[in-house]
């Protein structure tokens, strides 16, 4: 493991993002802002819901491959399939009191349903991509999710509101470009499903493998769900086009990121047991310092284009600027940490990570409510960035004294952690 992987998907993510940046700008000039929020809101619940009913299956399958368990990998990509279909009937039902408690009577059902319904759809892709990534070409299956996907989105979504300018036509192109780019990598499944012929699970078995799949699954689904919990909680207190603004304040700061989304990828092979073992420290702090110094770099670009962004989208208010650049500076400098959400998963801590990510979102959620509640967009995006920021930086400091291990150079954290407080200060003074 290289440092070229973490340069395969930036590179893919960043023309990803930007496809996807530019259809959705064209897209806030096809419909209108409550529609655009309407829109926003109903895919962030689905994007929401996926996770909790994948349960960790895409980590299970990663681990069933490498050790060679190909009847374990199709038992449980049956598993997964059967809870994520299961789980969107039981959501399509639910709409009378998701649409009246959850999403203040602003998603209609059409939206609602064909969000649902591209639920198990993603998860299949999701669960096809990282069996494609272990037993095919990791490069290609990287491209293909971070890029090849967006290349099909995005001009359908344009298309689908040209022709129809409603969030249920957005909605529409969405669900069929999902499930386009899923025929494109069904033959992974169905390879995977062939190889693992034989017998049934037994009951215990099964009950031991959804247990593994909910210690590893919950903490990935709860930090997935943060962004997505903050459409939400806007939605019901500031207004569905206020949400929409935010939801689009979150994709261009997610760009920040995206260094280290793809360092977690890369150094997963490098973490296991690392307490001892000088060399493979040294290469996983190697790796880190690549992954910030990109993060600064997209920290410095948002922040260079931000003030122009509200400009050509018609969505964005005139706190857009301010909320980007400070929560992009909360997800980049985070990065400093290193990769500590996968050091503690593959070493079994996984239930710390879950009791900590549990309460500082019940901390959080608050906090950001009350930001809402005083109309505060550039409040309640800082508060998204230090979520991400303290969960990491308390990760870190645990790694340090459970195992005398550190991911990242104490100066650069020193510095990272002074950066952030000058960002928001300035920010937030303004």
């Amino acid at each position: 493991m290289t440092a070229k992987g973490i340069y395969w998907g930036v590179a893919s993510n960043l023309l990803g993002n930007a496809l996807m940046l530019g259809s959705t700008i064209w897209l806030t000039r096809l419909i209108s802002p409550a529609e655009f929020g309407e829109f926003r809101v109903g895919a962030n619940f689905s994007t929401l819901m996926i996770p909790f009913l994948a349960l960790g299956g895409e980590r299970l399958i990663s681990r069933l491959i490498q050790k060679g368990d190909a009847a374990g990998v199709a038992q449980t990509v049956r598993m997964v399939m059967t809870i994520a279909l299961v789980g969107s009937a039981v959501l399509l039902a639910a709409y009378p009191l998701l649409a009246r408690y959850v999403f203040a009577g602003t998603v209609g059902f059409p939206v609602f349903a064909l969000g649902v319904v591209m639920v198990p759809l993603t998860i299949c892709y999701n669960l096809a991509n990282t069996i494609w990534r272990h037993t095919g070409s990791p490069a290609k299956a990287q491209i293909h999710l971070n890029l090849y996907q967006r290349l099909l989105r995005a001009p359908l979504l344009v298309a689908f509101a040209w022709l129809h300018p409603t969030a249920v036509s957005a909605s529409a192109a969405m669900f069929f470009a999902q499930g386009t780019s899923l025929l494109q990598l069904w033959k992974h499944v169905r390879s995977a499903l062939k190889a693992g012929v034989g017998p049934a699970l037994h009951s215990a078995r099964r009950g031991s493998v959804i247990g593994e799949m909910l210690v590893i699954g919950l903490p990935v689904a709860l930090l997935a769900a943060v962004d997505r919990i903050d459409v939400l909680i806007i939605n019901a207190v500031m207004g569905v086009e206020a949400a929409g603004e935010y939801d689009l304040v979150y994709m261009l700061a997610l760009t920040a990121m995206f260094p280290a989304m793809a360092m977690s990828k890369t150094s997963e092979p490098l973490l296991l047991s690392l307490l001892g073992d000088s060399d493979r420290q040294q290469r996983v702090r190697s790796l880190q310092i690549r992954t910030l110094t990109l993060s600064c770099a997209a920290l410095i670009c948002i922040a260079a284009i931000s003030p122009f962004i509200p400009m050509v989208l018609g969505v964005a208010g005139p706190d857009f600027p301010a909320a980007v650049v400070v929560l992009s500076a909360g997800l980049a400098l985070s990065s400093v940490c290193g990769p500590v959400l996968e050091y503690m998963q593959i070493n079994g801590r996984a239930r710390v990570v879950l009791l900590l990510a549990m309460s500082l979102m019940a901390a959080f959620v608050w906090m950001k409510w009350l930001a809402a509640a005083a109309d505060s967009l550039v409040l309640f995006a800082f508060l998204g960035g230090l979520f991400y920021f303290a969960l990491r930086l308390s990760l870190a400091v645990y790694i340090y004294f459970a195992d005398r291990v550190l991911l990242t150079s104490p100066y650069l954290l020193a510095v990272s952690v002074a950066s952030y407080g000058v960002v928001a200060v300035w920010v937030i003074g303004r």
